[in-house]
């Protein structure tokens, strides 16, 4: 080894800072307090990293626990992990002060109950999020009186609404994003591979600063459009073909999604013009909806009324109008007619109508999808990849 490394305390991979850091410990405390439980016990890794800022290295395409994070009133977080690489990590990289290695995944409840009795509430009331199910029946196993409920409700009052420099954030990841989308924009022609546009739109964001992808980029044209398929393949792109791009970026841990669609080569047909302005109206006026009071409903209800009047409403997209951006990807309260949640100011939210076509698939399909900020009278959009003038008419 070097001995000439400096192995000093180091700031955490991708850190926000020390001021988001405590500030996100006292929104931890005082839900923690609001709560009535006595302990949150996270496992999913954006979880684990939002309450710890520690890099945790579990954010990929598959989900395979890894760490888990304890948080007790009045004292800081607590990491169980895996991999032997984080014990310097940890170490170096982190102000955790209580970092525990965890067996396999079959045994961690042995490690848990001990956190657990080493804070005082193994005989309390802990919430927790996706805690695999042998964990769980070793645990209430181990600690019979100890009562385990749901941290949803909890986790939607630290992430939803946004602290203004996790809106600054935002916004940093998402013209990143831009940067993403313009470069698929740019790549699509006639004769090239869906695959080749994802890898231009990857290779923008890694050197804009991206560390991941949150989900595989979305390059979806002509009958993989029309029915929406959620990856990019190795499908050639033909002339006249509509082709949706959807991607992210993340950025400190702040994530970005945004949605545009375009068409290559040839003028568009009729056909394909309806369905894009049904879908670029229908965006527009869930935006207009937007502001302080209003329901989630009411803005998914509006969108698809848009589309309705256009003709279109038998095409519509069956799931949710939008979701709420930040820490992770899909963040709820979902924009959807079978959620009932009132918008605040300070929400980040995406909205994306959509129109597929999947019994004309020369036709294709429509996605639009556009990231705001919810302000005191209205609404704030953040991203700034134009929509196709072509389409558009």
């Amino acid at each position: 080894m070097n001995k000439d490394i400096n192995f000093a305390k180091q700031p955490p991979s991708y850190y926000a800072g020390d001021e988001l850091h405590a500030i996100k410990q006292q929104k931890l405390q005082i839900a923690l307090e609001k709560s009535g439980f006595d302990a949150f016990l996270f496992f999913k890794a954006e979880a684990v990293r939002w309450a710890t800022d520690f890099y945790v290295k579990g954010f990929r395409p598959f989900l395979e626990p890894e760490y888990v994070a304890l948080v007790v009133k009045g004292r800081p977080p607590v990491v169980g992990y895996i991999s032997g690489s984080d014990d310097l990590r940890i170490r170096f990289k982190s102000d955790i002060e209580d970092a525990r290695r965890l067996p396999h995944v079959s045994k961690w409840h042995e490690v848990i109950e001990k956190m657990l009795a080493d804070y005082g509430v193994s005989e309390g009331r802990i919430a927790t999020d996706i805690m695999p199910h042998m964990v769980f029946q070793g645990l209430t196993k181990r600690c019979p009186a100890l009562q385990i409920g749901d941290v949803t409700p909890m986790w939607l009052q630290l992430t939803a609404v946004k602290h203004p420099i996790e809106i600054e954030l935002i916004r940093n990841s998402l013209r990143v994003a831009d940067l993403g989308a313009l470069a698929a924009i740019d790549a699509i022609r006639p004769g090239v591979t869906e695959q080749s546009v994802s890898a231009a739109a990857v290779t923008a964001m890694r050197r804009a600063g991206s560390e991941f992808e949150p989900f595989i980029p979305l390059i979806a044209s002509g009958a993989n459009a029309s029915m929406f398929e959620r990856i990019a393949t190795e499908k050639v792109i033909n002339s006249g073909e509509m082709v949706i791009v959807d991607l992210g970026a993340v950025v400190k841990g702040y994530t970005a999604d945004l949605g545009r669609t375009v068409l290559c080569g040839d003028e568009p047909t009729e056909t394909q013009r309806s369905i894009y302005k049904a879908t670029y109206l229908a965006l527009q006026e869930a935006k207009k909806m937007i502001r302080p009071g209003v329901t989630g409903k009411a803005i998914d209800a509006r969108a698809r009324e848009v589309i309705a009047d256009s003709g279109w409403g038998d095409y519509t997209y069956t799931g949710n109008t939008g979701h709420q951006l930040g820490y992770g990807l899909h963040g709820e309260p979902l924009v959807d007619r079978r959620v009932d949640f009132v918008v605040e100011e300070n929400m980040v939210m995406c909205l994306e109508p959509r129109i597929v076509l999947p019994d004309q698939p020369h036709v294709g399909g429509a996605h639009l999808e556009d990231v705001v900020v919810v302000t005191a009278t209205g609404c704030e959009q953040l991203n700034t990849t134009p929509y196709d003038a072509r389409l558009l008419g």
